[in-house]
């Protein structure tokens, strides 16, 4: 069954399938950074896929994926929440995350990009 699975989403990706968008919903409210004062964090975001079956494939995996991404989010750094470089190195780093998990589950990176649409953070 995954190797149909693999084939398919090849097939799709050659096609030229549209890129489909995935928002992660609800929005990630969390606390980040070290123990002592409260610090807050938002993020709006939103997954890249470039085939229906890959789409497919996140919905199914959003609970594993969400999961690593608070993670991700809540052991950052003031420097990186707060400076436009260190939102980029989080962003390029969940991306990096995401795909890995998804190749650990289903053998594939399934996603094209992660995008962080809302950056909102209260110290």
């Amino acid at each position: 069954m995954f190797g149909m699975v693999v084939q398919g989403w090849a097939a799709e990706a050659e096609s030229g399938s549209p890129i489909v968008y995935t928002e992660m919903k609800p929005s990630f409210v969390l606390n980040y950074g070290d123990p002592g004062r409260l610090k807050y964090l938002k993020a709006d975001i939103t997954l890249v896929t470039s085939s229906p079956l890959a789409e497919k494939t996140v919905a199914h995996h959003m609970p594993l994926i969400r999961n690593e991404l608070v993670s991700l989010l809540s052991r950052q750094t003031d420097e990186a929440v707060t400076t436009p470089v260190g939102q980029e190195q989080i962003r390029m780093e969940a991306t990096q995350s995401v795909k890995d998990l998804m190749l650990k589950e289903v053998g594939h990176p399934v996603i094209d990009d992660l995008l962080v649409l809302n950056f909102i953070y209260q110290k």
